[in-house]
């Protein structure tokens, strides 16, 4: 059962792991914020306000839980600006 969720996380953050995030570091931060296991809710993303593509971190103050549609649309919105 472990190694199944182990292979979720993995595959949920398959896209930060190219852009060297320090997976352990935000399971940690989603587990000081509450979430279960550090594991966001179905439907919620992980996003960092300052992209790490930008000098942005994994820090608290920089990751936030959104709704995947919303986080889909903010990416959506900096490709169509030419933001990285």
């Amino acid at each position: 059962m472990e190694k199944i969720k182990v292979e979720l996380f993995s595959i949920k953050f398959k896209n930060m792991a190219k852009r060297k995030v320090n997976l352990e570091k935000i399971k940690e931060i989603l587990e000081d914020r509450g979430y279960k296991n550090g594991e966001v809710p179905r439907g919620w993303e992980v996003h960092h306000i300052k992209p790490l593509t930008e000098g942005g971190k994994d820090t608290r103050k920089n990751i936030i839980v959104i709704p995947r549609k919303k986080h889909q649309q903010i990416h959506k919105n900096r490709k169509e600006r030419g933001e990285k």
